[in-house]
């Protein structure tokens, strides 16, 4: 560029020290993607079954209750920790403990545990934790986990419980969580620090027609605010030969539950992908389950009525023979997948990877309005 233009752009570098040219930039790039146990689950998030969360980034697992959200946050916490990362978890619903942290994989003595109740009480302490890696040169360091959001209550509202005081909440909520989530969002980039929340969602009986994308606390920016939203639900099986699930003794029907996860923003491929896992309540979350409908759909592998053969005319047979043979998974039928989704997945023109959601495809959380305090 011209000396002229140098100096006009100079300006900005005055004003701002994060400043930089995008292909320079330390803030605006991911790092890389974090596994979350389930192959389907890091292709719908990264376009790449082998990716996962995107590092230096907020990534939001919103669901009902008992949708996996507690297991895969600290599923990934453990991958994160494998690579170096020290976990902070914020926790409003008591939800996480020693054992069950430790039975996941996760090494509790290296993991910071801070109980909270209130959004503005959250907000803070990430804010100041946050700014203090950066004074300290510590970026990259650290991943952040906040579970949940829709637990925790504005400093507003608990006051009033100390009061006695019975007034609605019409917009406090609301907005504390939006300060919260920009704070996350600004600063997981600025620090390099991965963030991953979970938040719950709302059917709203009111509405006429039901929608894609659920209400939850925070409504549409806890949508549209982290760089990925995912969201879940649930099916439960019973035992099943395709599934490997197992009853204990005294475990009646069921012996795990199918999730499956729906990506309603991202800024990486395309949006509304959704993809299958099992839960296992006997040996947890199943990295290859789902792939079939992916492998079917790609044309990785062909099906012909109840059988499956390759595309060069294999013959495989019923799924249940075929579906534990890790080789023939991780040798043939994934690197085809993984292809074939880099394609298939990828934004085709750069400038969509900002696409807005449709408002007609949002739930609004009715008594979370913005607005004047009663």
């Amino acid at each position: 560029m011209s000396k002229e233009i140098d100096d006009i752009l100079s300006v900005i570098d005055k004003t701002n020290p994060y400043a930089s040219f995008l292909n320079d930039s330390a803030i605006s790039n991911v790092d890389g993607w974090l596994d979350t146990g389930s192959m389907v689950l890091n292709g719908i998030v990264s376009g790449s079954l082998f990716g996962g969360i995107p590092k230096n980034r907020m990534t939001l697992l919103a669901g009902p209750s008992m949708t996996g959200k507690s297991f895969i946050l600290q599923k990934i916490l453990a991958n994160a920790q494998k690579e170096g990362l020290i976990p902070v978890i914020f926790d409003s619903e008591n939800a996480i403990d020693k054992d069950g942290a430790e039975a996941l994989g996760l090494d509790v003595s290296k993991v910071k545990y801070v109980p909270v109740f209130s959004i503005e009480e959250c907000r803070n302490t990430i804010y100041d934790f946050l700014m203090k890696v950066k004074e300290k040169g510590q970026e990259g360091k650290f991943i952040i986990a906040i579970d949940s959001l829709g637990n925790m209550e504005s400093q507003l509202q608990i006051g009033r419980m100390t009061k006695n005081n019975v007034s609605a909440d019409m917009g406090s909520r609301a907005k504390a969580m939006k300060t919260l989530l920009r704070t996350c969002t600004q600063l997981s980039g600025l620090t390099k620090t991965t963030i991953l929340a979970t938040n719950h969602i709302y059917e709203d009986p009111a509405a006429m027609f039901p929608t894609l994308v659920k209400a939850m606390p925070g409504g549409t920016a806890a949508v549209y605010l982290p760089s990925v939203t995912i969201q879940l639900a649930r099916k439960p099986v019973k035992e099943d030969k395709n599934t490997d699930g197992k009853l204990a003794v005294g475990q009646k029907s069921y012996s795990g539950v199918i999730l499956r996860a729906l990506t309603v923003k991202n800024r990486f491929i395309k949006q509304y992908l959704q993809g299958e896992m099992y839960l296992s309540f006997d040996k947890g979350l199943n990295k290859y389950y789902g792939l079939l409908d992916l492998a079917v759909g790609l044309g990785a592998v062909t099906q012909t009525g109840a059988t499956y053969q390759l595309p060069d005319g294999k013959k495989l047979g019923y799924y249940s023979k075929w579906k534990d043979d890790t080789e023939l998974w991780d040798n043939t039928i994934i690197p085809v997948i993984e292809e074939k989704i880099k394609q298939e997945w990828a934004y085709s023109n750069k400038s969509e990877e900002e696409e807005i959601i449709p408002d007609e495809v949002i739930d609004e959380v009715p008594d979370e309005v913005e607005g004047e305090e009663v």
